[in-house]
């Protein structure tokens, strides 16, 4: 199946099935045809609202497989320059990328090609929008903020959308009017056509900027219309502050929001963009990329008017970057006050994957990434049967690592000692939580790993669950000096399994470290603690 192939099979489909003229009329007046994704948004933006489920559940998924799968078919028929310059500037190396197509610069589709790496390279620049004109907004609303994000519940579940949605209800609760917008194009052009532009949740307002009218083709446009939308929205809204959290394009626009609006502008570092990045391949420190994301991010935190992180390592890394410690204030990663006394049924967890009751369970509930070094806690399971030393192994969660892991079970023979159900439901991974009798968090040592704190040990302190984490300072911090865990050199199976085997044969002492990990998140890091020190850096940015 040829690309061309795929998407007149797409036109095809959408005319034969849909039967809608108007569909058919749009698609000649906008010419989307080019693109199998373009052909679905054109079909939902002019389809009867009782017809847009149809593109959202079948036609936009299998425009974005076509497209997929056209791609895919390009990149392997591609020869020479084009191909060459994919890798190099996927890798991050962007100037050999450039120096790769340019003599080739005569054909039509290498000029697109570079146009499109011009306008990604734009995005990744400091201060990638120009300035626009000033905007007059009326009496600011009290304790209104508008928090910029990448992504949100309930389309995204991950760690990124938890934190957000906690911060605001935590916010909520204490007095503040937090409202969320979320980044240009999200969720639309992830597949999610029958999304509205504003929704409750909880009571916070999220809100949403849908595409209308020309699409960009690449990342800069795509800041340029977030800039204009959250701009408008600014105007309506009328926020006293506005926090932006990492990466740099929602920075970008709200600093450029800043500028139009005079709205004070706080920046919430949660990771270094460029160390996650270069941590799926070491060949990726010190490309192009890997500097410009650097520098972006950089240049975001000097410019803000304060900066939040989650932990005293990060804090240090900013003031590396130029930024005074007087204007970065800590906002760790907390839980809802009610998780220090809620009960979640583990046992039931446990029933559900043929656990007995008297069997010690490790493991961890997470995203299934290569830097948290899973593949060591299964290295350490099977030094563990090697001694005789009977575990079983849980690891809740998806990812990209997750079939090797599965493969290393196959490889290292574990069979049913180790289970690895995949993705569950935030209830779910609770009751997964409950159901451990340690947390291991075996983190290998990398730049990133050492500088930013993971939510999930902290929610098992919370539960009261004894904790094994890498000795790394980011996770050394979570600890805070108590006797909540143990710390065991990061990549060593045979450190992790002496930690685990003493754990195990001691269930009081499992029990002392659970309750020690219970009262330093009491004193430390629930929301309601920390929605305090948000409106201390609000009170901070709006009378400097």
């Amino acid at each position: 199946m040829t690309p061309r192939l795929a998407r007149v099979g797409l036109r095809g489909f959408l005319r034969g099935w849909l039967r809608h003229p108007v569909i058919v009329s749009k698609l000649v007046i906008t010419r989307v045809k080019t693109d199998p994704v373009r052909v679905a948004q054109a079909a939902a933006e002019v389809m009867p609202p009782r017809l847009r489920p149809v593109v959202g559940s079948v036609a936009w998924p299998l425009a974005r497989k076509v497209r997929r799968v056209a791609g895919h078919i390009s990149m392997r028929r591609a020869r020479g320059p084009l191909r060459e310059a994919k890798v190099l500037f996927d890798g991050g190396r962007i100037t050999e990328a450039f120096d790769t197509l340019r003599p080739h610069d005569r054909w039509a589709f290498i000029k697109r090609r570079m146009a499109f790496y011009e306008a990604e390279v734009a995005a990744l620049k400091p201060n990638p929008i120009p300035p626009g004109p000033k905007v007059e907004i009326g009496p600011r609303v009290p304790n209104r903020v508008l928090h910029c994000v990448t992504n949100a519940l309930p389309y995204t579940q991950a760690g990124y959308t938890v934190r957000t949605h906690r911060i605001v209800t935590a916010q909520k609760a204490a007095g503040l009017d937090p409202h969320v917008v979320t980044s240009w194009g999200w969720p639309m052009l992830q597949g999610h056509t029958d999304v509205e532009p504003f929704e409750e949740i909880d009571g916070i307002p999220y809100h949403r900027l849908l595409p209308h009218g020309e699409f960009p083709k690449n990342s800069y446009g795509r800041l340029l219309r977030g800039a204009d939308d959250v701009t408008a929205l600014v105007e309506q809204l009328r926020p006293a502050v506005l926090h932006a959290a990492t990466d740099h394009r929602n920075g970008n626009v709200a600093m450029a929001v800043r500028q139009r609006t005079g709205t004070p502008f706080v920046y919430e570092v949660r990771g270094f963009l460029e160390e996650t990045w270069a941590s799926r391949d070491p060949a990726r420190v010190g490309t192009d990329r890997h500097r410009m994301q650097r520098e972006t991010e950089a240049n975001l935190m000097r410019s803000a008017d304060a900066v939040v992180t989650l932990a005293e390592t990060m804090a240090n890394e900013i003031v590396e970057r130029g930024v005074p410690r007087e204007r970065i204030f800590l906002a760790p990663n907390a839980v809802n006050d009610e998780l220090l006394t809620a009960e979640y049924d583990g046992a039931a967890f446990r029933r559900a994957y043929g656990i007995a009751d008297d069997e010690v369970v490790v493991g961890s509930v997470s995203s299934i990434v290569g830097y948290e070094g899973f593949g060591v806690l299964l290295d350490a399971a099977a030094v563990l049967r090697d001694r005789g030393v009977p575990i079983r192994v849980l690891l809740v969660g998806d990812g990209a690592e997750r079939e090797n892991l599965l493969a290393q079970v196959k490889r290292l023979g574990l069979g049913d000692r180790a289970i690895l159900p995949g993705r569950v439901g935030p209830e779910e991974a609770l009751q997964a939580q409950a159901s451990l009798d340690i947390f291991v968090c075996p983190r290998l040592d990398l730049r990133v790993t050492r500088l930013v704190t993971p939510l999930k040990p902290v929610e098992a302190m919370a539960l009261g669950k004894p904790v094994v984490l890498s000795d790394l300072p980011a996770l050394a911090e979570l600890l805070g000096g108590s006797e909540a865990g143990l710390l065991v050199k990061p990549g060593d199976p045979e450190a992790l399994a002496d930690a685990l085997a003493e754990l195990r044969e001691d269930p009081k002492r499992r029990a002392e470290m659970g309750e020690a990990g219970r009262a330093e998140v009491a004193a430390k890091r629930t929301w309601s603690r920390i929605a305090e020190t948000y409106r201390n850096v609000y009170q901070f940015v709006t009378e400097s």
